[in-house]
Order: C-alpha cells, then sequence, then structure tokens
C-alpha cells in the first residue's frame, strides 16, 4: 500500500502540486488579455470588438473541445489528454509572438489556444479521481495558482514599465516549453496509466459524509433531465458572463471611469489575493455544509460586488475585488461538487457544465466588447451580470429548501416507521 497524506495518497498531493504549478504559468495569459487590452488594441490596431471576437472564439472552441476533451480523458486517459493540451496551448502561444498582425494573433490565441480546451476538464476528473476526504478544498487550491500568479504578475508589470503584453506571451511561451511539458510528464499520475491506489480510511478516523443527495444516482441517459443538473448548468453560464466580463473588462472599466493606475493595480492585486483566501474559505465549508446553500450565498456576494461597480463609489475597485474575488474560483468547483454526488463524476459530465461555462464566457467577452463599442461604456454589461447573479441565488436557494423539505419528510416517515 503507498503512503498517505492526511488521508489522501502521496500522488494526489503531487499531481496537485504539478496541476497547480502548469495554473500558475497559464495565468500569464490571463494576466495578458485582461490587463493590456488597450495597449493590445493600439499596437495592432484593432477595436476592443475584435479583442472580443478572439477572446470568445477561444472560448467557444475550448467549450467545444471540452466535451471532446471529456471523451477521450475517459477513453484514452487524462494525462495523455492533459499533455496534448499543454503543447497546443504552447503553440498558440508561440503563434501569436510572430508578428504584429491582427490575423496573426486571432489564429494564435483565439484558434490554436482554444484547441488546448481538450484539457479543460482533466483538472477537475483528476481531483475527484485523487481525492476522497479533501476534494472541494484540492479544487480550491488547484484554482488559486492563476490567482496567486495574478497577484505577484500584477505588480511587477505595473511597476516595470517596460513591459508588455508581448513580454508576458514570451514568458508564458517559454515556460509552457521548460516548465508545463515537463511537470505534466514527470508529476501527473493517473489511474489508467499508474495503477493508483485510492485513499484508505483509518477506522480511527472519522470519515467525512457527503450531503444527502437530492435524489437517487440517475442513469447517464436521464442526468440531463435532473432539476439540479439545470440550475447548476445555469450557475456555470453565469459564472461564465461574470468571468468574460471581469477579465476581458474589468481594467477597461475603472479606466472608463477615471480610476488611478495605482489604484486599478491595488484592486487588481486585491482581486488576486481575495481569489486564493476565497477559495480556501470555499472549499473548506463546501467540504462541511451543505453545498446548495454556500452556493447560494456565494452568488450573493457576487450580487454586492457587482452593485459597487456598476455605481462607481470611490471604494467600487476595493469593494468588488474582495467581493468578486472571495466568489471567484469556488463556483465551478462548488457546482461539480454537486453534480458529482449525482453522476459519479464523468468526464462527459464534466465537459458539459465546463461547455454551459465556456458559452457564459463567451456571452460576456461579446456583450462587454460591443457595449463599449456602441454605448461607449460598460453598464449594460455590469446590470446583466447582476440579473443573472440574483437568478442563480435564487435556483440553488429553492433547490436547498426543496432538499430540506424532502430530508424532513423522509425523516418523519422513518420515525413513524419505527414506532410500528
Amino acid at each position: 500500500m503507498g503512503a498517505t497524506w492526511f488521508k489522501e495518497s502521496k500522488h494526489a498531493w503531487i499531481g496537485l502540486g504539478s496541476l497547480w504549478i502548469v495554473g500558475f504559468i497559464g495565468a500569464l495569459t490571463r494576466f495578458s488579455m485582461a490587463f493590456f487590452q488597450v495597449q493590445i488594441s493600439e499596437d495592432l490596431l484593432i477595436s476592443r470588438g475584435f479583442i472580443s471576437m478572439a477572446w470568445s472564439t477561444n472560448l467557444f472552441i475550448t467549450a467545444i473541445c471540452a466535451l471532446l476533451g471529456g471523451w477521450l480523458a475517459d477513453r484514452y486517459g487524462t494525462k495523455q489528454v492533459l499533455f496534448l493540451s499543454a503543447i497546443l496551448s504552447t503553440i498558440g502561444t508561440g503563434v501569436v509572438l510572430l508578428g504584429n498582425d491582427p490575423i496573426v494573433f486571432f489564429i494564435g490565441y483565439g484558434v490554436i489556444s482554444g484547441l488546448a480546451g481538450i484539457g479543460a476538464t482533466t483538472s477537475y476528473i483528476l481531483m475527484l479521481e485523487w481525492f476522497k476526504h479533501h476534494r472541494a478544498k484540492a479544487m480550491s487550491l488547484l484554482a488559486s495558482a492563476s490567482s496567486v500568479g495574478l497577484a505577484i504578475i500584477t505588480p511587477i508589470f505595473v511597476s516595470v514599465g517596460w513591459l508588455t503584453w508581448k513580454d508576458a506571451f514570451m514568458a508564458s511561451f517559454a515556460l509552457g516549453i521548460f516548465v508545463t511539458l515537463p511537470v505534466i510528464w514527470l508529476g501527473i499520475k493517473s489511474r489508467q496509466q499508474k495503477g493508483m491506489e485510492k485513499p484508505q480510511s483509518d477506522h480511527s478516523i472519522a470519515v467525512e459524509e457527503p450531503d444527502t443527495p437530492l435524489t437517487v444516482t440517475p442513469s447517464s441517459k436521464k442526468f440531463i433531465h435532473l432539476p439540479i443538473f439545470v440550475v447548476v448548468a445555469i450557475a456555470l453560464f453565469t459564472c461564465g458572463v461574470n468571468m468574460g466580463s471581469v477579465e476581458m473588462n474589468l481594467v477597461a472599466i475603472h479606466q472608463l471611469a477615471d480610476v488611478s493606475p495605482s489604484m486599478i493595480a491595488l484592486s487588481m492585486s486585491i482581486l488576486g489575493i481575495m481569489e486564493i483566501t476565497g477559495s480556501l474559505i470555499c472549499g473548506y465549508f463546501l467540504d462541511r455544509y451543505n453545498k446548495l446553500m454556500m452556493m447560494s450565498m456565494l452568488y450573493g456576494i457576487r450580487i454586492l460586488g457587482f452593485v459597487f461597480l456598476f455605481m462607481h463609489l470611490g471604494s467600487s475597485p476595493i469593494v468588488f475585488a474582495i467581493a468578486f474575488g472571495m466568489t471567484y474560483l469556488s463556483a465551478v468547483p462548488g457546482g461539480i461538487l454537486v453534480i458529482n454526488e449525482f453522476a459519479n463524476g464523468k468526464g462527459k459530465h464534466t465537459g458539459i457544465l465546463l461547455f454551459f461555462h465556456q458559452g457564459g464566457g463567451i456571452a460576456g467577452a461579446l456583450i462587454g466588447g460591443f457595449s463599449f463599442d456602441y454605448f461607449r461604456n460598460y453598464q449594460n454589461l455590469i446590470l446583466v451580470d447582476i440579473m443573472i447573479c440574483i437568478l442563480v441565488t435564487l435556483g440553488y436557494f429553492v433547490l436547498f429548501m426543496t432538499h430540506r423539505r424532502g430530508l424532513s419528510i423522509q425523516n418523519k416517515k422513518v420515525a413513524v416507521s419505527g414506532a410500528l
């Protein structure tokens, strides 16, 4: 039997560390598209709508490839799919660096990097495969990688004024070749590749029990008809819209509101730090309390953040960074954890959910880009974020109340049958 750390296989923690490094490096591309949108527009002589189209094309291809990737991972193994994804991502970054041409930029970032989406489901599949007692924490730690990168990279690029978006892409390309690919090859072990032992339960240690499911585990064919799947799918679509809004347009929103560069840099760093802190806090509570109620609270906090962003108060950048940062990294893992209780974490189900998430990202990026081009502001985009977050908050809360009533009725029946 292999060694276990904190009731989980050591291979699980080593794999988590490897995936964390990969995610940290991936933050460079995320940072470039978010922070240098204006500079990219000026350097390539393109509109923000064109940049949004490249972003949206990337998300669309990623969404399609996520469905394919889930099937490939179930069939051929997660490591192989993840490695191919990293190769495509590195190639896409390299193509962007070939020249100052809008078409080259679009092909490199929008198309080739989008094909890397075949690996979008692999990290979630591996977390569900490796971890039994600390799944939510592991997912939250993994999601924090890009946020740590954002929190570290932002001050560096702000303080060193001569660094540009091309420098960020160059660093991403070099690290992809010399770090990402070796780390995946050496640090990732899936059960398909190596008979990795399941975490062992010590009889002397209390095992954490999962939340009671809303219903019995359905067959694969009936899975999509579950009300809970509909709510989670809408929630992930909403999270995607929020992601497209924030990652693509947040800096531009602050610039349009005449927020000082130092305040923008501070808020972006706080956003990254709060994403890390929030992911750990949410991961802790998701492992211990009712996930439906936790997800309802999560989106409720997002509503508060977007309301402050809409009002453009002096405190808006900081308040939004705190509120949104606390919830940003837990929406997708939380939704997948809820669904996993009813579908056993199948790759194709994860792929379907990520398809909705990427679809939302496409909508958020497009609404933001074209909203600015036509209205010269982002107020309509923020209003959309507020309204759909309200819808999701109510959806999760209704499911929570339905679940609680179902448990109450079940307990009464048990009590009556026991009395008889």
